[in-house]
């Protein structure tokens, strides 16, 4: 029995370099000759691994979600740390992510949403879909915060959770047009400024 050749690109690896060309050159911007040379795969081999330009860009953004956003999600909601520090270090990672020379180009979801006016309605679900997860992952840290007394009682959660979260694009698109990093980081500390404090103790009579 006569064995088929086998492949010469490791799916995983080639799946890395798709994600970093829809990364920098966004869906419209990346041709199938970009992403070809990029996973080291003829077009026939690329459509078998991965399917249709709309595919391929579904799996590099979610690869990207689950890669690099899985770990400051979990550190968003998990951390027994103060919700200020948490936000704080949130934030400095997404910029320090951003300004990382082997990061492409900013946030890959915040750029897809950017482009959505351009890109097949299956896409732009699917960006959408991933900026709700990070907004509720905001709105469950904060609605902890508030029962654990963080916050105040009357606070609204779920309100400071979507300004937060929007920050995340701000920062992300701060960077992108390269602005100064002092300016980035006052950003964040005025943003901070915005959470309420407890509520005062009770005096004794």
């Amino acid at each position: 029995m006569t064995r088929g050749r086998p492949r010469k690109t490791d799916p995983d690896a080639a799946l890395e370099s798709i994600t970093k060309v829809f990364w920098e050159q966004g869906y419209e911007g990346a041709s199938l000759g970009d992403l070809t040379r990029a996973s080291g795969m003829a077009k026939p081999g690329l459509y078998a691994a991965f399917g249709d330009k709309e595919a391929m860009f579904a799996k590099a953004l979610t690869h990207y979600y689950c890669d690099t956003g899985a770990s400051l999600m979990a550190d968003l909601v998990d951390s027994p740390d103060p919700l200020r520090d948490v936000l704080r270090r949130f934030f400095v990672s997404v910029v320090e992510m951003a300004r990382d020379p082997d990061c492409p180009s900013g946030c890959f979801v915040v750029n897809s949403l950017v482009e959505s006016g351009s890109m097949p309605r299956g896409l732009v679900a699917l960006s959408r879909d991933f900026d709700r997860r990070r907004r509720e992952a905001f709105r469950k840290r904060f609605r902890a915060a508030r029962d654990a007394g963080e916050l105040p009682p009357d606070a609204d959660a779920d309100a400071l959770a979507d300004f937060f979260a929007s920050q995340v694009l701000a920062l992300a698109v701060m960077v992108r047009a390269d602005t100064e990093f002092d300016t980035v980081m006052r950003t964040i500390d005025v943003a901070l400024s915005v959470l309420p404090g407890r509520p005062a103790p009770d005096r004794p009579d």
